[in-house]
């Protein structure tokens, strides 16, 4: 006997506040439920449905009373689209927002009790400021698309422009949309694991405005590329790489291994303050340029460089941070697991004419633990983790080697808090946060935080 299908519900809540996603929060006969895209104060009307997976069984049908900080997203594609939590937020309210998630977080932990935390850095112009697009594209109702997943999904939301992204990136998307369709192209499909085109990943340099087209394929093999490459070159200014990568495999990561240079320069450059950088496809550069230079200058404020300073920088990337610092310091030394970013990092010394600056490519853990068994001093450490933060062995690597300060930027907030108390333990404080808005319209909050040594 087949299973009765449990009804479908309506609900009226009231939401009580924002979690840390972004998404509304309102409770039903002790249930916690989530509503994204609402607002504290709003009474909505929403549909249950016990048969969806879990994290899709709740489905906003009506707004019956609107919240006074509630604006009209500026996106037509926002209430499909998974790319943006608060476009719907007036943006000041956003960043008191990502404020109030940051107290919060904090108050979870009892000896970080009297921390200040900073009103957080907006931008002037909180739209098409990314740096780096990546975009699938699908098969829909028999034409290529491309644009961002619905959340929680692979289907792709079919789009024209994103908000968020530069104007060249979407202007790129379209072209390549045109000419696959004009050429019919094979779009990938994930289920069979059959077709060429998978991802369009577009890099530009803010400042200097060159541009980078990369075409995710699962062949090198790619009819009427040079169709394409002219439309490129008609419709794009400043183009200065072109390029195939290759990723054949049946897997979620967008980039493989291997980039085939099919015109141009096998990078970018992008100048960050009085220092430029190369870019290549695979190696990490903070997603927003203008947000960046605003951390340097107020890292450089907070962190008392000296000239007679030894700086550690862990999960230095192209060395953004390592570079800038190294006129105010002795020697600072970047560490990275990454060999395509070390290459790019030691590049970029020699194109800025930096001396004092070393870029090693070596696990982060295993190099503090052999830098502890030598006579040398640390006098600065400084990290960037990824989103995941800080492991115990690392914590207990860095502190071994006693610096006298740490200077943690961060990219999520939760592992954020739980490693400044980690680091509580082992003598280090802090006083003060100062948080950056590097993803408008998203829930996401970039941190810099300074540890003493007690």
């Amino acid at each position: 006997m087949a299973k009765k299908k449990k009804k479908r519900s309506l609900l009226t809540l009231k939401i009580e506040d924002l979690n840390e996603s972004g998404a509304g929060v309102s409770f039903y006969k002790r249930m916690k439920i989530n509503i994204p895209k609402t607002l504290p104060g709003e009474v909505v009307e929403a549909e249950y449905q016990p048969h969806r997976p879990r994290h899709d069984r709740i489905r906003l049908l009506n707004i019956l009373e609107t919240s006074p900080r509630r604006v009209t997203p500026p996106c037509q594609y926002f209430e499909n689209c998974g790319g943006c939590q608060l476009q719907h937020l007036d943006y000041e309210e956003q960043l008191q927002f990502k404020r109030n998630i940051l107290q919060r977080l904090l108050l979870t932990y009892p000896s970080l009790k009297g921390i200040t935390i900073h009103p957080v850095v907006g931008m002037p112009e909180p739209f098409h400021y990314r740096n780096k697009s990546q975009m699938p594209y699908q098969y829909l109702r028999g034409e290529a698309v491309f644009g961002l997943f619905r959340a929680g999904t692979h289907e792709v939301i079919s789009i024209d422009e994103c908000i968020v992204e530069s104007r060249e990136a979407n202007q790129v998307l379209r072209i390549v949309r045109q000419w696959a369709n004009e050429y019919q192209i094979p779009i990938y499909d994930e289920t069979t694991r059959s077709g060429l085109l998978r991802h369009v990943v577009v890099r530009k340099g803010m400042f200097t405005h060159e541009l980078m087209i990369l075409l995710v394929v699962t062949s090198s093999e790619v009819p009427h590329w040079n169709e394409l490459l002219q439309a490129l070159k008609m419709g794009i200014s400043n183009l200065h790489s072109v390029q195939l990568n290759i990723n054949s495999q049946a897997t979620n990561v967008i980039l493989g291994k291997e980039n085939i240079v099919f015109w141009g320069e096998p990078y970018i450059k992008e100048q960050i303050g009085q220092h430029f950088f190369r870019i290549y496809p695979g190696t990490f550069f903070q997603i927003n340029s203008v947000q960046m230079i605003k951390i340097l200058e107020r890292m450089v404020d907070i962190a008392s460089f000296q000239s007679d300073d030894f700086v550690l920088d862990l999960y230095c990337g192209v060395g953004v941070i390592a570079l800038h610092v190294a006129g105010l310091v002795k020697k600072v030394v970047g560490i990275d697991n990454h060999p395509g970013a070390i290459e790019a990092a030691q590049q970029n010394a020699v194109d800025n004419n930096i001396v004092n600056a070393e870029f090693l490519a070596e696990d982060a853990e295993h190099f503090l633990k052999e830098f502890s068994n030598t006579a040398s001093s640390v006098d600065k450490v400084i990290l960037d983790p990824p989103r995941k933060g800080l492991s115990l062995q690392i914590i207990d690597a860095i502190t071994a080697a006693s610096p006298r300060k740490i200077i943690y930027l961060s990219c999520n907030p939760r592992t954020l808090v739980r490693d400044l108390a980690r680091f509580q333990e082992k003598g280090y404080h802090t006083r003060e946060v100062f948080p950056f808005d590097m993803f408008p319209q998203t829930a996401h909050v970039e941190s810099l935080v300074v540890l003493e040594k007690k």
